[in-house]
């Protein structure tokens, strides 16, 4: 029989068909997996971006398209740049186009994670702490998880040197990370953290203990908020005192028994912070006995 062109090409046709339907059979084949975990976008993400390059100029074009400089100006004073803020750039970015950015980009590399929160400008800080923090919260591995809360305590936290980022990371890892283990517990939050003579420092301390409020201890708390009635920042005040408003929220009577034996030496916007959730006539009974 001879071969012509229209029998060549049906036999083609048909052998095409055949490995298509194969790689689908392939493709929708259940895999093995090593370990029952749930795959989220920003996992798929972190394994695309292994194969990548993620340039710090592109990072830092895309939060220039959203920067404002009416936005910055403002920032700027709310930050108190002159003072505590220690000369931050502000570009006027607003934070949820940060988390956006940051969810896009996936989890970035530690390399890159380090030069962005050596940045002058604020909003890269804030886009690497951001980043940080949802790697932390999406890790399972005890290892990883060991290693992300070295790389934050020991090459992060120097650029995390605003209230906004420690807020956004202290008790996210600091806290989730020392909440189970007593003895780093002692080494990171009293004797490094809360005696520091960086003002980031102590307020990490305080502020990582928001963990521990809200699985029903206290003891942490109480204990800092002790060792910071005489401290001179007012930032330190404000974030002990909301950090004992937590505590009354939970427990009154945890919050009333500290009160009834420091309310005469706390500061007064330490103390006043903690009464947010008191009744007015509460309120006016401890401001009355309240430090001058």
């Amino acid at each position: 029989m001879v071969e012509t062109r229209s029998s060549r090409l049906k036999q083609q046709h048909s052998q095409d068909r055949t490995d298509t339907l194969r790689r689908t059979a392939i493709e929708l084949a259940p895999k093995p997996t090593k370990r029952a975990r749930p795959i989220s976008n920003d996992l798929i993400a972190s394994e695309e971006l292994k194969s990548k390059e993620i340039g710090l100029s592109e990072i830092n074009a895309e939060l220039t398209s959203k920067a404002s400089e009416q936005r910055a100006t403002i920032l700027t004073k709310y930050f108190r740049v002159a003072a505590y803020g220690e000369g931050d750039i502000l570009m006027g970015v607003k934070v949820p186009d940060v988390r956006s950015l940051s969810k896009s980009l996936g989890f970035l590399p530690y390399s890159i994670l380090k030069e962005l929160i050596q940045s002058k400008y604020h909003e890269e800080r804030l886009l690497a702490v951001i980043n940080v923090v949802t790697k932390f919260k999406n890790t399972q591995d005890p290892v990883e998880l060991t290693e992300i809360f070295k790389f934050f305590v020991e090459q992060m936290r120097e650029g995390v040197n605003n209230w906004d980022l420690v807020d956004s990371s202290a008790s996210q890892i600091v806290g989730e990370f020392l909440k189970d283990k007593p003895d780093i517990k002692r080494l990171w939050l009293y004797d490094k953290l809360a005696v520091s003579n960086r003002i980031w420092d102590r307020r990490i301390a305080i502020v990582s203990t928001q963990c521990f409020i809200n699985n029903g201890k206290y003891d942490d708390a109480l204990k800092l908020a002790e060792m910071f009635l005489n401290d001179t920042e007012d930032l330190i005040h404000k974030a002990t005192g909301w950090t004992l408003r937590e505590v009354g929220k939970k427990s009154k009577s945890t919050l009333v028994k500290f009160l009834n034996q420091h309310a005469h030496q706390m500061p007064r916007v330490m103390l006043r912070y903690s009464l947010e959730k008191f009744s007015g006539q509460e309120r006016k009974k401890y401001m009355t006995i309240g430090k001058k």
